[in-house]
């Protein structure tokens, strides 16, 4: 087996992982903008990790063959339709589950240094190219959880913080 085989096998697992702890979390949930959110992401972990079994297949047959071209999905447009879909009051129910948030919030970041690892040691092109997308999904996925997060919890930091970083949208 060699180094590539082994990243995707590791990438694939972390994937399935994803897809089982944010269905899990997206069931027990109870904030709306929490809820829509976790569901989002199992939807992306799922598609990550039919895009690696993908890969691996080709691998496996000596095929040439590009893996499925995928438009780059952001979550910032579902979760900023959610969040004008709902009330007020709705947007004002706590965040419960608070440490599963924080859970997610640490997994998204363990991803996104293994893509970067992964990115760093692959050989082909390819590969890299590959590896580097999961990297930037994982931490947009990150840059999602973060800022409902922190709207959701009510911190400071939240109106302080520079616009760029922020979805900025949710102050209304």
């Amino acid at each position: 087996m060699n180094i590539v085989e082994d990243f995707l096998k590791t990438a694939l697992k972390f994937e399935e992982n994803g897809y089982q702890f944010y269905t899990k979390i997206s069931e027990e949930i109870n904030q709306p903008l929490a809820k829509r959110l976790f569901e989002s992401l199992a939807i992306q972990e799922k598609d990550h990790a039919e895009r690696i079994k993908e890969i691996y297949k080709n691998m496996q047959e000596g095929s040439n063959v590009e893996p499925t071209a995928r438009q780059k999905y952001s979550l910032e447009p579902e979760v900023k339709k959610i969040f004008y879909e709902l009330d007020k009051e709705k947007k004002n129910i706590p965040l419960d589950n608070i440490e599963g948030y924080k859970l997610a919030m640490e997994m998204e970041k363990k991803g996104y240094n293994m893509y970067k690892e992964f990115t760093e040691k692959s050989k082909d092109k390819r590969e890299k190219e590959f590896f580097h997308l999961l990297m930037e999904e994982e931490k947009e996925h990150l840059t999602s959880l973060d800022n409902v997060y922190r709207f959701l919890t009510g911190t400071e930091d939240w109106y302080a913080e520079e616009e760029s970083k922020v979805w900025n949208w949710m102050n209304t």
